[in-house]
This record gives C-alpha cells, structure tokens and sequence, in this order.
C-alpha cells in the first residue's frame, strides 16, 4: 500500500470465493464508492468462470455512474497467487451447494425441528459447521504462509465458528466476522426514535449500540441517539408492541426476509436486553417451543421458515443477472 494526501493506493484484496454473486458484488459496489483508496483485487473460487465473471463485472465499476476510485479485479487459478502479499483478505463462500443446505434444514423437520434458516446452529449449522471448518484450517494455514499480516473479514457462516478456527490455526491472525444483522437493529430502533421522539429520517448510523454475544444471536447492551440512552424507551416500546410491530400491516408477508419483530420484542420483555438479530435467526437460539414447535407457531409469531427451494430460485435468477453483467444488457 502506498500513503499520500490522505488517500491511500496500491491496496492489495485477496477475495476467497471471488465468484460470489452476492457479497461480491457489494463489495464492488461500495469500493467504488469510497475516494480515499484504490488498489487490486484478486478473485479466487473453485469456481473459476464464475470468478472470472466477476472480473469482468468487477472492472466495470470503473465506468459506473459515481465511482470514485478505480479498482482492478483479477480472477486467478490458485489461492496462493491471490493471497501472496495481500493487505486484506475477505471470505465469503458456501460450503457445499443448496442441495446439501436443503438436507440439513428439511430432514430435521421430519423429526420435529423447524429451522427457519439453518446455518448457524440447531442441525442445520452443525453440519454446515462440519464441512465449512476444515476450509477454514486450510484457509488459516494459507493465510500464515502468504499474508500474515492481512485484515481479514469472514462473511461466511458459521461465522463465530469460522472466525475462532482462524484463530485456532494461527493465533496472531487479525481476523473478524461481519454481519448485517445489528443493521437491521438499529434501523428498527430509528423507527422508535422516529415514533418517540416525532423526528423524521432518522438514520441507523444515528443509532450507536454495543453488539456483545455471538453472530445471529446478538445482543445491545447499550443503545444510544445523539447521546441519548435509549433503553427507557425502547422498554415502552416493546410493552406497546408485545403483540408484534405495527401488527396491521401485511407487507411483512412479501418477503421470506421479513417479519413483525415479534420475537425480538418478547425477548426484551422477558430478558430486558436488547436482542439484535432477525427473528429468523433468534428463534433458533432458543427453547424450541418457545417459536418453533411448528409452523403454525412460527405463523402466530409472523416471522417466516425460509426454504431451501427460494434459495435455489434466487440463485437461478443471480445467475441470470451474472451473464446479464456480463455481456452488458445490464449496466452495474
């Protein structure tokens, strides 16, 4: 990397699963965003034209209305070449395909475990923990002998599992896990603010919280607006929508994403700690019966089971929108 006038050049990314169609393309996104640095990434995936797709993509940025860095993307053949000298690695991959996924959320259902995601824990994330862990040793291994000094970011899941095995391997590595799941959060405490408070637009970086706990179960020991604690009125909040969010509005229906916040509110008033992930996600850490004994529960509590089957669907339709990138039909 080099230094000058507050901007900095020459940064060098290592991206392991450079053929994400997700994650990747955010980051292609956001990169191009940012004036103050520029640099190389290089995309390795065992998936090759899917990497190298994402060079073409990724080059693109730099013709994209707004972009205000340039940055140059390379897919390569072997790990080694991508991580050799790097500044900062990023990992995001999927271990195994859906198909596997499909096994480890749906077989358990026979049984009468619901997951409504199926990555983190419950039986679905120990066995995705099972073939993702051994990558991860790899991943640490290569990371020591190529670029010790890297940041690295992992996005993928597990991710509290992934991140410890990184540590595990090499101790001294400078590695963390990212979630977007504390956004969701505070974008949810912004509508509080908005209601309490009667001010409009608040945005969630006006929300400043303390995420502590492991990834998808994450709580906020403190939540603050302009310096203002907001627990006392998240506490009234919460007791004004035990029975979910705004419980008249059925756009939550639209989406296997969304939900009324349901979960989320009746931890607060049983615990009295803000809880910091999606309801998906929460009701998986818990006493099943408390939300998932069946879908009829996870119906009464409105948040939704996400199958495996929309996950293979979406992945139809990013493929798609690869090639669509690709051959220009569709601009970035």
């Amino acid at each position: 990397m080099n230094y000058a006038n507050n901007t900095v050049t020459d940064i060098k990314i290592a991206y392991i699963g450079g053929g994400s169609r997700g994650w990747a393309w955010g980051l292609m996104s956001d990169l191009a965003s940012c004036d103050d640095i520029s640099g190389n990434v290089f995309l390795y995936d065992i998936d090759l034209d899917a990497a190298k797709n994402n060079e073409i993509i990724g080059n693109k940025y730099n013709q994209a209305e707004g972009a205000k860095s340039t940055w140059h993307y390379k897919a390569v053949e072997t790990i080694d070449e991508a991580l050799s000298g790097a500044d900062f690695v990023i990992i995001s991959i999927l271990p195994g395909t859906f198909d596997e996924m499909e096994s480890d959320v749906h077989t358990p259902e026979k049984y009468g475990i619901w997951q409504p995601v199926g990555d983190t824990t419950g039986p679905g994330g120990i066995l995705r923990a099972m073939r993702t862990l051994p990558m991860y040793e790899f991943f640490g291994t290569k990371i020591k002998e190529h670029c010790p000094d890297a940041w690295v970011i992992n996005y993928t899941n597990p991710m509290t599992l992934c991140v410890k095995t990184l540590y595990r391997v090499f101790p001294q590595i400078k590695a963390f896990g990212c979630c977007h799941e504390v956004f969701g959060t505070q974008h949810f405490l912004a509508k509080m603010v908005q209601e309490a408070f009667g001010v409009e637009q608040v945005s969630r970086q006006e929300i400043k919280v303390n995420p502590v706990s492991v990834n998808h179960f994450t709580w906020l020991t403190s939540a603050t607006y302009h310096n203002k604690d907001l627990y006392p009125y998240y506490r009234e909040f919460c007791q004004k929508y035990s029975d979910g969010y705004k419980p008249e509005d059925k756009a939550w229906l639209n989406s296997v994403f969304a939900s009324k916040e349901k979960v989320k509110i009746q931890l607060f008033n049983r615990f009295g700690v803000i809880a910091a992930a999606g309801d998906r996600h929460l009701a998986e850490f818990c006493e099943g019966k408390w939300f998932l004994e069946n879908p009829e529960r996870v119906k009464e509590m409105c948040f939704h089971l996400t199958p495996v089957s929309w996950r293979k669907k979406d992945l139809q339709d990013r493929l798609a929108r690869s090639a669509r990138l690709v051959s220009g039909e569709e601009s970035v």
